[in-house]
Parts: structure tokens; sequence; C-alpha cells
């Protein structure tokens, strides 16, 4: 199972990309989408504070890869390769538009970056599904990545 946990919602545009991904992937593995609500607070500091609790309590303490514009880079290859070492228990961590609190850095069992380019946290989340499912393809022997 792949569980991916959101901070905000996705802005509307982007709701049929993220349900075709989502349908797709349900082909190959189950999968579930956490979306926290985005909070409001004076500071981005006190902001990822309170999103961190939020996301410590839908980790469960469980293992989790974040999503962090300072992770590791992946190829395609990389990245099919960390999904199916983990394929029974894959968790992964977007933050919100201001980032993500420290706590959960240092406790990510693995830190990867998307690209070297920066994307809001809703158009991450599409990328993530998008590599989902392309490593899905590859690794159902499925004609999609070229």
């Amino acid at each position: 199972m792949i569980k991916i946990i959101s901070v905000g919602k996705n802005i509307s545009f982007l709701k049929n990309a993220e349900q075709e991904y989502t349908t797709r992937i349900k082909h190959f593995t189950k999968l579930e989408m956490i979306e926290l609500k985005e909070d409001k607070s004076k500071t981005s500091k006190e902001l990822m504070k309170k999103e961190a609790i939020k996301i410590n309590a839908a980790l469960k303490n469980q293992k989790y890869i974040l999503l962090d514009v300072n992770g590791q880079n992946q190829t395609t290859k990389e990245f099919t390769n960390l999904i199916k070492d983990n394929q029974n228990d894959t968790i992964f961590v977007i933050g919100g538009s201001y980032g993500i609190d420290n706590e959960i850095k240092t406790n990510a069992s693995k830190r990867i970056s998307l690209s070297n380019l920066t994307f809001t946290h809703q158009i991450a989340k599409i990328l993530l599904l998008e590599q989902i499912y392309r490593a899905q393809t590859i690794i159902n022997n499925r004609n999609y990545h070229k």
C-alpha cells in the first residue's frame, strides 16, 4: 500500500489529474490519500509546528519518505526501486505552502526531491502521483515508461 499525507487542499484545476493518476495507480496497488487542513497562524514557524503535530498523528509512528526541496534527487530507476523495496509500506509526506517543520525532516527515513525546481505543494503531489504510476508500470512490465 502507498499512502500520501499532504497538507492543504488540491486546487480545483488539478483535481482531474489527481483523480486520473489515483485511478491508474489503484490497478496496481492500494493507495490512500490523506489531506490535512492547512492551519492559519501568525508566523510560518507556528504554522509548521501545528502542521507537524497533524502529520505525526497521521503517521502513527510509521517510517516515511519526505518530499523536500533539499532532498536527494531521484532518477526514475531509483524512484522505481524505492517503491519496489517498500511496496507494502510506502508513506510519502508533502508539507504545506510554508515548508515543513524540522522535526518532520529529521525523523524522515529518506528525503527526496522531485526536481531542482521549486513547485507548489499541490503540483508536487501531482508529480509524485505520476512518478508512482510510472514506477508501477515499470515494476509490472506495462507500456508507459519510454
